[in-house]
């Protein structure tokens, strides 16, 4: 018998909910506002690959500064500087001195507490599924849920703000997101049965947090094959959602609200992938879900270049979440059962933050092969590349045993 998700555990969904589709928004809206300024992919992809960065350098700092000053305080410092960061970019641009560099710097800000704010919210919900004894593949896949659906109307608001009030405007919702969420946690923070204020009192070792993280992941060969094949996956997917459709709805069809639509059948596909593993999840096993997931990923990817056409390219979009839904509840899951809960926030930043030391180099690869002659086999390139992947993920797993 399923037991009922406790009000806490529920607030902290919805309010996770909330931030991923200010995101969503923010997204749509930079991309585009790069492309209606100067039509390079390139320079989309350059200025994404600085907001990023600071996802990486977390892996360094997230888990210490979580231990040392708790994960209540963290989440709340993270929402706040999130808010003026992304508040600051319509006003500059309203000013007239939203330069790109200028640009880049303030999503740089807005992503530097981001992984920590993220860390403290996963520490905080794993606290409180143990403490209250719930299903963790039925609040996994929950949580993936909301973020699928945030996902999925997220790009249709955005466009039609965008389309109704300018690209700009778009940006002052993502703003008020985190202002939300921020007033949200201080609300729940009297319903949390765990201490969300702990503290541990360790001396400030960036090295050793790094270190003691790779040793563990690489000791589980399962967690590192897993994060090898979700960092290969990143490094196509992310220039994929970021600068390739962007780019394409501008080239082909210059709308932005087929751009929302595209999103939209993306999220609508991750959203039924995500409900699927919530509810079935727990009867296959990851290493069977990943190999058929993927491997699908790659075929849809390359029919992009097989079929074209406006709704050609939402069927297409749609098939492709459906291939990428379950890898979050799937990671997470892992991560929940196998690692102890004294290591739990270390090693949710390390492998929160590795996945991502590829996407800047994809950013840029993809953004100049765009820009270049063979612009039109994009979508083989990056079939080949998650084949690749797919074919080291299986060769670990098989050394493995």
């Amino acid at each position: 018998m399923t037991r009922r998700i406790p009000f806490q555990v529920s607030g902290l969904l919805a309010l996770n909910g909330v931030s991923i589709l200010g995101n969503a928004i923010t997204e749509i809206a930079i991309p585009w506002l790069i492309l209606e300024i100067s039509g390079s992919p390139l320079l989309v992809a350059t200025v994404m690959s600085a907001k990023i960065l600071p996802l990486i350098l977390s892996i360094f700092f997230s888990a210490q500064w979580v231990d040392k000053y708790g994960a209540f305080r963290i989440s709340l410092l993270s929402d706040a500087v999130n808010f003026l960061s992304v508040l600051l970019i319509p006003v500059f641009y309203t000013m007239d001195i939203l330069h790109f560099y200028l640009l880049a710097v303030l999503l740089i800000f807005s992503t530097i507490l981001d992984s920590s704010g993220r860390l403290a919210k996963d520490v905080m919900l794993a606290k409180e599924i143990k403490r209250n004894k719930s299903e963790h593949e039925l609040i996994n896949g929950i949580n993936s849920t909301i973020e699928n659906i945030c996902d999925l109307i997220g790009p249709v608001i955005g466009s039609l703000i965008i389309a109704l009030l300018g690209t700009i405007n778009a940006l002052y919702f993502d703003a008020i997101s985190f202002l939300i969420v921020t007033l949200g946690i201080i609300i729940l923070k009297k319903h949390f049965v765990a201490n969300i204020n702990e503290v541990v009192e360790t001396p400030f070792r960036p090295r050793h947090y790094f270190l003691e993280a790779l040793r563990y992941i690489r000791s589980e060969k399962e967690l590192f094959s897993v994060l090898m094949i979700s960092s290969i996956v990143n490094f196509v997917l992310s220039p994929f959602l970021i600068v390739y459709l962007p780019y394409v709805n501008k080239q082909e069809f210059n709308s932005i609200l087929s751009l929302g639509i595209s999103m939209t059948c993306f999220g609508v596909g991750t959203t039924f992938s995500s409900l699927l593993y919530g509810a079935y999840g727990k009867y296959f096993s990851s290493h069977r879900i990943i190999l058929s997931g993927y491997s699908l990923l790659a075929l849809f990817l390359l029919s992009l270049n097989l079929f074209s056409g406006q709704y050609a390219l939402y069927a297409q979009l749609f098939a492709i979440g459906l291939c990428i839904g379950f890898s979050a509840p799937v990671e997470i899951t892992l991560i929940q059962r196998q690692v102890p809960e004294n290591l739990f926030g270390r090693i949710m930043t390390f492998f929160s933050s590795t996945r991502f030391l590829s996407v800047p180099v994809g950013y840029l690869c993809f953004g100049a092969l765009l820009e270049s002659r063979l612009a039109g086999l994009t979508p083989l390139i990056m079939a080949a590349v998650v084949l690749g992947g797919l074919a080291s993920y299986w060769f670990v797993q098989r050394t493995s045993k």
